[in-house]
């Protein structure tokens, strides 16, 4: 018997950071260097029945290099948690991001990554067993 599993978030962020650079070497000068994937990291069910969802944001953007005036690509990792329930006092919380790292290490840089995926998760467990808002039935 199969048991369906979250996807590692690691694995996820690898595979977004090859494909950036996949992105990046297409040969497609119309093509922005500067974007932010979000990946689902958590979802949560409140006593009350409303959901959390946290999300990880992974910001591609450019930096000049020190001393230079190359550009050089980078990525850093913030995280979003937003309840949606009905009446919920604290919708949203930022886990502030990461510093900026080079997009050419895919799989060392993916890693640091974690801190803000454990506190974007912790605090929407936290989140999630205190929260009464109900769930949003569009009245």
């Amino acid at each position: 018997m199969y048991t369906r599993t979250a996807p590692d978030p690691i694995n996820a962020v690898v595979e977004e950071i090859r494909d950036h650079r996949r992105y990046l070497t297409s040969g497609r000068s119309f093509l922005s260097k500067n974007r932010t994937e979000d990946q689902v990291i958590g979802k949560f069910q409140g006593i009350a029945g409303a959901t959390i969802t946290a999300d990880l944001q992974i910001v591609f953007s450019e930096r000049k290099k020190k001393g230079t005036w190359e550009q050089e690509n980078v990525v850093k990792f913030a995280a979003i948690v937003r309840c949606a329930g009905h009446g919920c006092s604290t919708p949203e919380h930022k886990v502030p991001a990461t510093a900026e790292f080079l997009l050419d290490a895919d799989a060392e840089t993916a890693p640091t990554a974690l801190p803000v995926i454990t506190a974007a998760q912790k605090w929407a467990q936290e989140h999630a067993e205190k929260c009464r808002a109900l769930p949003y039935d569009g009245s």
